[in-house]
């Protein structure tokens, strides 16, 4: 079975690193895995991975601190973040989201599960679209090819599901989406709660500033993208 793609597993239980490393590889996935968070961060700085799946509760440099630190290295900024919590409540979820993980899902979630979100986020990250495609949101420029934003200062730093967002409402100007719609659009399924949307939303207004206005919150409903004026 040909490679598809080098994941890294961050995780300090060695029986979870093992199932989810095992069925990684059964799924024809390259797998690299990793005790500790800080050990993580310098191999993700000195080797090319496709995607990080990271658990929130670890010692030393846990999963959270590492997500941030991902994020904050403008080489890792599109690299797509599963974290696995232990714990399930909604405000450790929005945490994780708002240092920029993509996706999270239960440690005691069957590996099955794992690995189809998995395939989600590096589906959505590798999706390939016709050479020289762009389309301009206000001042901004999405580039479909490589998947990236950039700004009359520059390129403007977004996770793979904060551009897939941006690409869809910039797309669908007027359009209103609900947060069900935007979930099973952009993840596949509908998961968890409506506060996923919300705090990606979030996320991508501070991060395209001016541009952030242009992307109104319909009460009650969702989202939508007004016409530049």
């Amino acid at each position: 079975m040909p490679v598809k793609s080098h994941i890294l597993v961050v995780d300090d239980e060695a029986d979870v690193r093992e199932v989810v490393q095992l069925n990684l590889r059964r799924e024809g996935y390259a797998v690299s895995t990793s005790d500790d968070g800080a050990a993580a961060l310098e191999a993700l700085r000195k080797s090319h991975f496709d995607a990080a799946i990271i658990d929130v509760m670890m010692p030393g440099m846990d999963g959270l601190t590492l997500c941030r630190e991902i994020r904050q290295d403008p080489r890792l900024t599109a690299l797509p973040i599963l974290l696995l919590t232990a714990r399930d409540s909604e405000m450790d979820q929005i945490i994780g989201l708002e240092v920029g993980a993509d996706d999270f899902v239960s440690k005691s979630a069957s590996p099955r599960l794992i690995t189809t979100r998995l395939k989600t986020l590096l589906r959505r990250s590798q999706q390939e679209e016709s050479a020289g495609d762009s389309l301009t949101f206000g001042t901004l420029v999405l580039d479909r090819q490589r998947r990236e934003v950039r700004s009359p200062d520059g390129p403007v730093p977004l996770t793979s599901m904060e551009y897939d967002l941006l690409l869809l409402l910039a797309e669908n100007p007027q359009r209103v989406f609900t947060r069900e719609d935007l979930l099973t659009a952009i993840w596949n399924e509908v998961i968890v709660n409506d506060r996923t949307v919300d705090v990606h939303i979030k996320n991508l207004r501070q991060k395209i500033g001016a541009e952030g206005s242009l992307i109104e919150t319909v009460r009650g409903v969702g989202y939508r993208v007004r016409r530049p004026a």
